[in-house]
């Protein structure tokens, strides 16, 4: 399925990663082509348990909300806002982030034509496993917040409340692919006419050690050597790959229509020019080539363009041996050999549920700043057909972006993205 009726403008811009908090940060460590690859350690039972990740350190939220560019007393109800997840919190910094980035905070606008669409589900899921851990065998004692902040609505509910935005709001899950279909989906909002402008949040996917093992039991997450620097362990479309990175990843996109925007004279990163959406009747984590070809050319279509017309490719790429072999599959079912492409999950790591809106967000900055990051520990690359970004480049002519992101259970999505 495919839409592109109305002109949706991404207005404003909110990130956390491993490698940068806020865009300046985030901008710079792409540009430099810097990682932020370290260990997590847990103890359970008997074991000690060792996985690769891309930690976000030196998050402050009480300093760094304290900084942005909002009327104070939008700032004061983020202060004072408590028992709120690390999920939560992340998501709403972002969010006040592009909000403020977007240029609304000075804006009479209405806020019952402004809605919500958070990206993700079960992403509390560290939350949850120090909840039980706390209340085992004193399950009285439970702090009756958790009540409320187990739903992944809670981040609709926490921006709503601290913006006063009054339109519709929701979350959205679809696994990997959860930040691309929040963004297809505040697309479609918009191109309703209902609202004027959404906010698109992917909030962090905290996990517990349960989601750490899990992916590692399922194969698709990347263990450590004895031996291995984290950093080297991450290596999308290398022939060397051995699965995904978590990486601590949130972000906030904010949409508006075109007609919005020229009213109130501001400036967009860029233009969601169309996307593409298809599942593959198949519940697993294994990928379709076919289904992803299909996403990407039903995003071009929509887009009013051709294969060719693309300039670069910001991959799904997660390192996952299968999952590359099928992306490049398909990116060259879809007329695309000889395009150029990078996968920014192997400078961040993968952020699952949020990873999607966060690559958006990348590819925009990358097109605004006429640049495109390296590829980390891209040494021997599976396939010779697609012309692999090894070292950052400048690149002024990327007038078409398209980014992929796919989830399990057969969730393939395309996004393409125009520069204005």
């Amino acid at each position: 399925m495919s839409v592109s009726k109305h002109e949706i403008m991404a207005s404003g811009l909110g990130v956390i990663t491993p490698t940068g908090i806020g865009l300046p940060q985030f901008t710079a460590a792409l540009k430099e082509g810097r990682t932020n690859f370290s260990d997590i350690t847990f103890e359970y039972s008997d074991q000690v348990l060792r996985f690769p990740v891309g930690k976000a350190s030196d998050f402050d939220f009480q300093t760094l909300v304290a900084a942005i560019n909002l009327d104070s007393r939008v700032i004061d109800k983020a202060k004072r806002m408590r028992n709120i997840s690390a999920s939560t919190v992340y998501g709403l910094y972002c969010a006040l982030s592009a909000w403020a980035d977007a240029g609304l905070n000075d804006t009479d606008i209405d806020p019952a034509r402004v809605a919500i669409v958070s990206g993700g589900s079960n992403t509390q899921q560290a939350a949850l496993q120090m909840t039980q851990d706390k209340c085992r065998g004193k399950m009285q004692f439970m702090n009756p917040n958790y009540g409320v902040n187990f739903f992944d609505t809670d981040m609709v509910g926490v921006i709503s409340e601290i913006l006063g935005i009054t339109g519709e709001g929701h979350s959205i899950g679809a696994a990997s692919a959860s930040g691309n279909m929040a963004i297809i989906q505040g697309h479609r909002l918009i191109s309703s006419g209902e609202y004027d402008v959404v906010l698109v949040v992917a909030p962090l996917m905290d996990l517990s050690v349960y989601e750490y093992q899990g992916f590692t039991a399922l194969g698709a997450m990347a263990a450590i050597p004895a031996e291995t620097a984290p950093g080297a362990v991450c290596r999308p479309f290398d022939n060397t790959h051995g699965g995904f990175v978590y990486g601590q990843s949130a972000g906030c996109l904010v949409l508006e229509s075109a007609t919005y925007a020229a009213r109130r004279r501001k400036q967009a990163y860029g233009t969601i020019a169309g996307y593409g959406i298809g599942i593959d009747a198949n519940r697993g984590p294994n990928p379709s080539a076919e289904g992803e070809k299909n996403a990407m050319l039903a995003a071009i279509k929509a887009a009013g363009i051709t294969s060719g017309e693309i300039n670069y490719v910001n991959t799904h790429g997660t390192a996952s041996p299968t999952g590359d072999k099928t992306e490049v599959a398909a990116m060259l079912a879809a007329g695309l050999a000889g395009v150029r492409a990078n996968s920014t999950k192997s400078l961040i790591g993968h952020g699952l549920t949020a990873a999607g809106l966060v690559e958006c967000i990348t590819s925009l900055i990358q097109m605004k700043e006429n640049f495109l990051h390296r590829s980390n520990n891209l040494v021997n690359p599976i396939s010779d057909e697609i012309d692999w970004i090894k070292d950052t480049v400048s690149a002024t002519d990327v007038n078409y972006t398209l980014s992929n992101s796919f989830g399990f259970g057969g969730i393939n999505t395309s996004i393409v993205i125009r520069k204005n």
